[in-house]
């Protein structure tokens, strides 16, 4: 975000109707409007699958094996994330901006490598499961690859103010896909699976592609130090492990109900939970206004506050340290609850919304039971994260990592006791586990405030 801040409070500043929903445009286009494009695109695949009159079973199968390969590819990048961007910051902290070029092609190859030995896995099994079309397992293989580059890049560009350019190269590739799509399902005898895979590969390819440029132009000096992030894992582990918790958290409850529950289905090699899979989906999309107020209220109110301070421990007098203090905690403390209490507000709305025009969509039964109870789960899993990140800004290492730590083993927990209480028990989970580390990591960012100026001052000190 460190880009983000200084344009969002330029625009900001204005007083005006119109300044205030450019800000607005702005904080949404820089924090989701690749997600909205990524959501866009599978709209976009499941409408064209069933105007096609693709069989039911053949649409089965390709959401169960792109849903796998997606999701590894969070996990694999979602766990170095919080190391890479605590990396990234430093550099450009310490004016040594020539190494993030380098780190990206570092980071990129070993999740390149990584993903690469999991499709390898997914193709022979496949392969041996009767699916023996080399272009379908080619393009599974291949995408797994492009999608995990992609994850990976999502942590470079946030320190980038080109936030149009990098919309911009999504629609772009979202657009040379269907174009792709339309050539082969037009031109070609190719299966229409094989035709969306192929042009999802060119979709994330090309998205790779733009924003490679869009870094390479940004920091246009570069090192050949390809892995001097490795040191991090070993400077900052409970940095690392915080981030490996709430990333690998976040997907237990649908790997434990995919291999143990009653819902769970068997397609082909995988094994998927569509009920829960699907309300879970929509619980997300129910709370993507998150992150938008998350980063508006942070970094116009919130990031001004935290300068002063810190700058103040460095030349201040005890009276100008206090004084900042205050001011700062007294700022967190209403942005914190504002961001609480306003997603509370959008979430209740939009899950009653949903309640009422799900049925007319076609969802009902088990999705409709999940989705109500998700939608909690997930906001209340959005703001202890958000929590967490505030930990992040005082170098509290520690306090994120027991307060992620607590979001997997109480998520597991209730993950275990809802598959033996039943399946009306299984949104359980995340609501557990979300609304417990939330109250944990809470309570640690206020004891952790209490000290502050020791911890704070020992540390700008060293």
């Amino acid at each position: 975000m460190a880009g983000i801040g200084f344009e969002l409070r330029k625009i900001f500043h204005g007083t005006s109707i119109s300044s205030r929903l450019k800000g607005i445009a702005f904080a949404t286009m820089s924090t989701i409007g690749p997600t909205i494009i990524f959501l866009t695109m599978l709209i976009g695949i499941n409408l064209t699958l069933t105007f096609l009159n693709v069989n039911e079973a053949k649409q089965v199968f390709f959401s169960s094996a792109t849903l796998y390969l997606f999701l590894f590819s969070i996990i694999i990048t979602g766990t170095t994330g919080t190391t890479i961007t605590r990396f990234i910051s430093d550099r450009i902290h310490e004016n040594e901006e020539e190494y993030i070029p380098s780190a990206m092609f570092g980071t990129s190859i070993i999740v390149s490598t990584l993903s690469a030995f999991f499709a390898s896995i997914i193709v022979v099994l496949l392969y041996l499961d009767g699916y023996q079309d080399l272009w379908l397992l080619a393009s599974l293989y291949v995408l797994t690859i492009v999608v995990s580059i992609t994850y990976n890049l999502m942590f470079f560009i946030s320190a980038l103010k080109e936030y149009l350019k990098i919309t911009a190269a999504f629609f772009v590739g979202l657009l040379m896909g269907a174009v792709t799509f339309a050539l082969l399902y037009q031109f070609t005898q190719v299966d229409v699976l094989i035709s969306i895979l192929v042009a999802m590969v060119v979709i994330f390819t090309v998205i790779n592609l733009m924003l490679i440029y869009l870094i390479l132009t940004f920091f246009n000096h570069s090192n050949r130090d390809y892995f001097a992030f490795m040191s991090y894992f070993r400077k900052h582990p409970y940095l690392f492990l915080s981030g490996f918790f709430y990333i690998v958290t976040l997907y237990i409850p649908n790997i434990l109900y995919w291999m143990f529950s009653d819902i769970a289905i068997q397609v082909s090699i995988f094994r998927v939970a569509p009920s829960y899979d699907m309300a879970l989906f929509l619980a997300i999309l129910v709370n993507l206004s998150t992150p938008v107020i998350f980063v508006v209220k942070v970094e116009t109110k919130f990031f001004e506050k935290y300068q002063k301070y810190v700058g103040s421990l460095i030349n201040g007098t005890y009276g100008i340290i206090e004084k900042y203090r205050k001011i700062m905690l007294k700022t967190m403390d209403i942005e914190l609850f504002y961001i609480y209490e306003v997603q509370l507000i959008i979430t209740i709305i939009l899950t009653c919304a949903g309640i009422l025009l799900l049925p007319m969509l076609g969802f009902g039964g088990m999705i409709l039971n999940y989705f109500l109870l998700l939608s909690i789960g997930v906001y209340c899993t959005y703001l202890m994260y958000f929590t967490v990140v505030f930990l992040y800004y005082f170098d509290d290492q520690f306090g994120s990592f027991i307060t992620t730590l607590t979001f997997f083993v109480t998520t597991i927990i209730a993950s275990v006791l809802a598959l033996q209480l039943g399946v009306t028990y299984y949104p359980m989970a995340l609501f557990f586990g979300g609304i417990i580390s939330w109250v944990v990591g809470f309570f640690r960012l206020r004891t952790f405030m209490k000290t502050i100026n020791a911890r704070l001052y020992c540390k700008s000190a060293e």
